[in-house]
């Protein structure tokens, strides 16, 4: 009889497993999604087509989130991404640019608790979302 049973436990604990990742990434994208609400949607749209309500009131237009893929390839290259969001390391020889310094005001948010840990998993999540919003039919790299 334990013979029987062991199989069983063994295929819902592989089951389980393998299910874990995948509630934790919906997840991510969820709280990602939350989070670019909160943060991204004034400027680049509740869409990420870049046409939020502030977006008209800026020199430069937002960027069009959802063509992501197509200048960096699918699945987004999160390191990428995220230097970009979080912006203290981009170089602004230029002047200053319209988008925030997101990884300072994620700080100032109340997300630098946990240190760069709690402002990188911010940044993350929002990304998780972007990958999820990109249009298919042109970002085929």
């Amino acid at each position: 009889m334990k013979l029987k049973v062991l199989p069983i436990i063994f295929a819902i604990g592989v089951a389980l497993a393998v299910a874990q990742p995948a509630l934790s990434a919906d997840d991510d994208v969820a709280e990602g999604h939350r989070y670019f609400v909160r943060y991204c949607a004034s400027c680049h749209g509740t869409d990420g087509l870049g046409d939020g309500p502030v977006a008209r009131s800026l020199a430069t237009p937002p960027a069009n989130l959802r063509k992501l893929g197509d200048k960096y390839g699918m699945p987004l290259p999160a390191h990428r991404i995220a230097e970009l969001i979080d912006g203290r390391d981009t170089a602004r020889a230029h002047g200053s640019h319209e988008m925030p310094v997101w990884g300072e005001k994620l700080y100032e948010l109340g997300h630098g608790e946990k240190g760069e840990t709690g402002i990188g998993d911010v940044i993350a999540k929002i990304i998780a979302y972007l990958n999820t919003i990109q249009d298919r039919r042109t970002a085929m790299r």
